[in-house]
């Protein structure tokens, strides 16, 4: 439950604001009213002396007299009760001969009969000093009268309180706003600080504490700005250097396997292994349905190289403003082919051959063609350079297929396909397992540790990922991404 600071500072201000007033003006009150008490009972008090001491006869006509001083009717009976005078002979009704017993008792409610409220009053009266003898006398005060005077005492005190308590009340709400109001100010700076805007806020005039904290509010709004302004910077730059490290890991890759392809097409030139060679590769293709003019020569892988490092350089060139690139129905046969047709002279180079297991059923992405192939080279060379490793630990490579890359290509859901990248390498180290994928993070001799980061980020952007895992003896990096709606039926 919110709990206003509003209500924090004004509630228990007017509690106790209030507990104290009200406490002074019932105690006022209660004063009040106990004077008028003990005025009506020393008024009382004296006219029973005086009807005690005089020496002339208690009649009628003198209690009538008695009752326009007071304000009180009297009347005097013997002490067994028997009528002897009173100033309003109706009350004498209501006198009982056992009345004796409650001489001296106070305030005893009695009623006329003809409705009138009295309270009554029994004092002994000992007249036998001045020739009488001893006698009740019954002094009954109007009940309205008595409550009048209670009142009339009662009512200034608790209005003065109640006066009081009002303009508390409007004190402390005047001061609670006058306190909170700019500390709301300061909350929706802060706010506003939350969501980016590190405009300053307008310093209260008074010099008080909540001054100081707008003051340090906006200190720290400009601190914010700038540091703000400081890490956009440095996240451009980062964004630039992890981008350019990227483009600059393809560019290297392309260069290298452009300098090998023309390498292999100048040894077969002067060996005339050419068509040799030529002739294998169709014989190691030609499960996978390519023609002949698709088969990738030297020069053509040469070629396509230079046209990579070219695309290359025009994204860096265009970093930041490039528009998005047209996806179309792309088959991922042709995708691995093209990059193991790149990767392929390296691969030769090395000594670590790539076999390729097709799908049964053509398997189609929406995608980025380019992209996709460019995912592929650098997760087929991060395979040949591990197999390359391996080979040179045993010796040359297997007859058994064993020292090689392993591409297969699979349906794993209706709607998902699968490359599995399976090299007989150790993996990565213990130390590098978790960090496999952030960029620059490689203990590999030479290596950027950004291979890995561009091809899980294509992935991504097709809706796609990337994983790796160990499993029978070999290390497989998984490449899944969603199929077109035409290639999933």
């Amino acid at each position: 439950m919110r709990w206003p600071l509003a209500r924090q500072i004004l509630l228990p201000m007017i509690g106790i604001l209030l507990l104290t007033v009200g406490l002074a003006s019932a105690l006022n009150a209660w004063a009040a009213t106990r004077r008028v008490e003990q005025q009506i009972e020393r008024q009382l008090a004296d006219v029973v002396s005086t009807l005690s001491s005089a020496n002339f006869p208690l009649e009628e006509n003198v209690l009538r007299q008695t009752r326009g001083l007071t304000g009180a009717e009297f009347a005097v009976t013997s002490l067994t009760g028997q009528p002897v005078a009173s100033s309003d002979a109706s009350l004498m009704a209501s006198i009982q001969p056992d009345d004796a017993n409650f001489a001296d008792l106070k305030k005893l409610l009695v009623t006329t009969a003809d409705g009138r409220s009295f309270l009554r009053r029994v004092v002994t009266l000992d007249r036998r000093p001045v020739g009488g003898t001893r006698q009740l006398l019954h002094v009954f005060y109007p009940r309205q009268d008595w409550r009048d005077a209670y009142i009339s005492a009662i009512w200034p005190p608790l209005a003065t309180g109640a006066a009081a308590m009002l303009l508390v009340a409007v004190a402390a709400y005047a001061i609670a706003r006058r306190v909170t109001q700019p500390i709301q100010q300061l909350q929706a700076q802060v706010a506003r600080i939350a969501g980016g805007d590190f405009s300053p806020v307008t310093a209260p005039q008074r010099n008080d504490e909540v001054r100081d904290l707008a003051l340090a509010v906006n200190q720290m709004a400009d601190k914010l700005a700038d540091y703000e302004e400081k890490t956009r910077q440095q996240e451009r730059l980062s964004t630039l250097g992890t981008l350019g490290g990227g483009i600059a890991h393809q560019i290297r890759n392309a260069a290298t396997g452009c300098r090998i392809a023309l390498d292999l097409h100048e040894r077969d030139l002067h060996s005339g292994a050419g068509l040799a060679r030529r002739t294998e590769l169709h014989s190691v293709l030609d499960g996978l349905e390519i023609r002949p003019t698709e088969l990738a020569t030297p020069l053509d892988v040469a070629r396509r190289q230079l046209e990579l490092i070219e695309s290359h350089i025009q994204r860096f060139l265009t970093l930041g403003r490039a528009a998005p690139t047209a996806r179309e129905a792309t088959e991922l046969a042709r995708v691995v082919r093209a990059a193991v047709s790149l990767v392929e002279p390296t691969a030769q180079h090395l000594g670590a051959p790539i076999e390729i297991e097709p799908a049964a059923r053509a398997l189609v992405v929406l995608a980025d063609r380019e992209s996709l192939e460019q995912m592929m080279v650098n997760l087929l060379l991060n395979a040949v350079q591990a197999t390359s490793q391996s080979v040179a630990l045993v010796g040359g490579p297997g007859h058994d297929n064993s020292m090689s890359v392993v591409v297969r290509l699979q349906r794993t859901a209706p709607t998902r396909a699968q490359i599995e990248i399976g090299d007989p390498g150790p993996g990565p180290s213990p130390a590098m397992q978790d960090r496999l994928f952030e960029p620059f993070a490689t203990d590999k001799p030479g290596g950027t540790g950004l291979g890995l980061v561009v091809a899980r980020r294509i992935a991504e952007d097709h809706g796609g990922t990337v994983r790796w895992t160990r499993r029978d003896e070999r290390t497989w990096f998984i490449v899944e991404l969603p199929l077109a709606t035409s290639g999933a039926t």
